[in-house]
This record gives structure tokens, sequence and C-alpha cells, in this order.
């Protein structure tokens, strides 16, 4: 009998009953919130961007582009039909199924389904979060870290794809770990397709030999976009370029990530910087070109770190590698914004998992160190001004800014550099398998 199912002590079984009830009281507080907005002061992208489900609108217009017969990225469409959205930057196969899909419903209905999608697969990972754990009291720690993690509202609000794809690269990750390659390789292709960030599995795959599953995954991902890339000209370097084009001054304004931080901290101390909207955009190419070398040197850092801890760890398979690239995507990645903190989610899941199961001596105090800084808030609150022409941080001083940027990106870091160095220490065989 698996001793979740053992009695527990009364004062321990009502504790851990209370955190949980709490949990999900905070978590309730998010959905209420989409609805009466208390929480958006809590965020930047909430009081200074398009607008709610301006993500999930992009998908909208880009079924929209489909029906009209125009390219999906397409940023002047011959008809607008939602209120407004962000340019659509994902696989065409989003477009080509949900996007085509959603066409005969408003699209606030369509986002309200969306929300509730999401629910719905918050479920099955607190399903499938508990099954992993031996002991109620790790599992109910385990299932908080689902419940109250700040980003997940902005995820919600938004109505992005971060958190769908986070969870499929969950499911993913514990069916390898289980011994169930097929159906592994199959969400993992899936993802492939869904946002395209999952192929920082492919260096861990080449490590564990498993060339199968690289070439039947990444075959499957191009041959969903390779026919819609070839009938419409030039919608491939559109959809490349989310990968490819440099970090610019224009991505750091909101932006949660360590290349982002690194770049308004050199931008900054260049004295090129300046609240002033028309001369600042005077500047914009020469500080474009002040960051392009240190963030191309960091970026070769860190994914040079991530390469060397796969290949040079004397450690068998384990999730814990998977994982370490996630990490390593909020370091290099150009837009992390902080929504996109979701797709940690599966990190800190399945860190904690790989703790308390011996497989992985992590320590308590930095995991959930890390895990606060990452699941509050920003101090955007704090910093916010009530009215501004484009963005608050416009009229900040650089240790605002600091404030602003710092702290999420720097809590990666250490979890990073504390893994990889845990991961390069020899260690037993463990079976990973629950």
């Amino acid at each position: 009998m698996n001793s979740l199912d053992t009695p527990a002590s009364p004062g321990g079984y009502h504790s851990e009953n209370i955190i949980l009830i709490a949990a999900v009281a905070i978590h309730c507080c998010m959905l209420l919130s989409l609805g009466m907005g208390f929480l958006n002061p809590l965020f930047d992208d909430a009081m200074h961007r398009s607008g709610q489900a301006a993500d999930f609108f992009a998908v909208y217009q880009a079924g929209t582009n489909l029906v009209d017969g125009v390219s999906v990225y397409s940023t002047s469409p011959d008809r607008q039909s939602v209120p407004y959205y962000y340019p659509y930057r994902y696989h065409p196969f989003v477009a080509l199924t949900l996007g085509l899909a959603i066409q005969p419903l408003p699209p606030f209905v369509a986002y309200g389904i969306w929300i509730v999608l999401l629910e719905l697969i918050l479920l099955v990972n607190l399903k499938l979060t508990w099954s992993l754990f031996d002991r109620k009291s790790d599992a109910v720690k385990a299932l908080v870290l689902w419940l109250v993690f700040s980003p997940m509202y902005l995820e919600l609000y938004m109505g992005q794809f971060s958190y769908a794809m986070a969870s499929i690269m969950f499911w993913c990750i514990i069916a390898w770990a289980r011994g169930k390659r097929l159906q592994g390789d199959l969400w993992w292709s899936l993802s492939l397709v869904l946002k395209s960030n999952s192929a920082l599995f492919a260096p861990v795959l080449l490590r564990e030999r498993k060339w199968l599953s690289i070439f039947a995954a990444g075959g499957a991902a191009v041959l969903a976009g390779l026919p819609y890339f070839l009938a419409v000209p030039g919608s491939y370097p559109e959809f490349a370029q989310n990968y490819t084009a440099r970090m610019t001054v224009s991505t750091l304004l909101g932006n949660q990530g360590f290349a982002a931080l690194m770049g308004m901290m050199i931008v900054r101390a260049s004295g090129l910087w300046t609240g002033d909207l028309h001369v600042l955009g005077q500047r914009v190419p020469q500080m474009d070109q002040l960051m392009e070398v240190p963030i191309l040197m960091w970026t070769m850092l860190i994914i040079g770190t991530a390469l060397y801890v796969t290949f040079k760890s004397q450690r068998p398979e384990g999730p814990e590698f998977y994982l370490l690239w996630l990490l390593a995507y909020v370091l290099f990645y150009k837009h992390v914004w902080e929504h996109q903190y979701v797709m940690l989610l599966p990190v800190f899941a399945l860190l904690y998992w790989r703790m308390t199961r011996g497989g992985l001596n992590l320590s308590p105090v930095i995991f959930w160190s890390v895990f606060a800084v990452v699941a509050l808030p920003t101090v955007f609150v704090f910093l916010d001004r009530a009215q501004v022409l484009f963005d608050p941080e416009l009229s900040w001083n650089i240790w605002e800014s600091v404030a602003f940027h710092a702290p999420k990106p720097l809590a990666v870091l250490v979890l990073f550099a504390h893994l990889s160095s845990v991961l390069l220490k020899p260690f037993p065989r463990f079976d990973p398998a629950p």
C-alpha cells in the first residue's frame, strides 16, 4: 500500500489540509481576478500592455487570416476579428488547428473556453504530481508549488500557451522517467508544434542516444509546418526570427529574463538611456549594438555550461537534465516575460520529487528560496506610475530597474549553478521511475 494511504498524525493531517486549502484559495483568487482585476496592479503586463487575452487573440486572428487567405504572421491583416492582439509567433500548426476551430465563436467566449481548458490541464498536473510521492506531506507541498505560482495569473490573463507547453513537457519527462518512451516521444512531438521551445531537450536526448526520438519528433514538427511555409512565401523567416533575431532595446521593457537584465544594465551604465521617448528612439541603434556582443557571450556561456554538464556528468539518465535546460532557457533566451516563468513549474515539481526520493542532493534552503522569489510577483506595484505614455520604466532610475528586473533571473541563476554543481558530482545509479 502506498504510504499516501496510511494514517497520519491528527496534527499533521490537519496542517496538511489547511495548507492545501489555503493554496487552492490563492488559485481561486487568481480566477476571480480574471473577471474583477484586483490582482492586475501587481503585474506590469496586466497594466501597460495591449489588454486581457491579447496573446490568445493572436491565435484567433491567425485563424481569421487563414480564412481570408492572409499569412498567419501578417501584422496588417485584411480583416481584424479581435479588439487587439499581439503578433502571432507560434508554429503554423496552432493556427491551422486551434485558430481555425475557434472561428465560429466570439473572441472572448473562445478565450473563456481556453481558460477552462488550462484549468483542466492543471487538474491533470495535480493528479500526476500526487502520484509521484509516497508521503502525503511531500505530495501536498508539491501540489502547492502549482497552485500559488503568481506568473500563472498572467498566463491566464493573457491567454498564453506557455503553461500548456510546460504541462506537455511535464508529461513527457514523466513518461520517459517511467520507461514509457513512445508516450514521451508523442508528448514531445506535440510540444514542438505548440511552441517549439522544448527543442531544448535535444541535447539530453543526444546524451541518452535516443536518436529515433529526435528524428521522429523533429521530423513530425517539420512536416507539420513545411507545407504551410512552402505555400506562403516569407512565412518561415517571420517564424524563425523569434529564435534568431538579436536582443534589442524594444524587448527590454517588462522583460524578466537574465539577458534582458544584462541588456538593461549595459544601456543604463552607458549613459544612453533616457526617459525621453523621442530621444530614446534615436539612440536605439547605438544601444542595440552596445548590447550585442556581451549578450552573445553570455548566451554562449550558459548554453556551453548546460552542454558541459549534460555530457560530462557521470549520472545515469534522469529528469534533472531536462530541468537544467529549462533553467538555462530563462537565462539565455531574449523573450522571457513574467508569465513565461510558468515553464519552471515542472522544474520545481520534479526537482522536489527527486529531492524527496533521495536521487538529488539539492539544498532545501536554495530550492525553497528560489521558488519563493520566482513564485511571488515582482516589486512592480511599488514602482508603477499612474499615468504613463508608453511604459513606466522610462521614468525609473537605475536602482528601480534593478529591483524590477533582477530578483527572478538571479534566483534562477543560483538554482542553475547549484543544480549544475550537483550533477557534476558522482552519484550511485538511481532508478527514477516512480
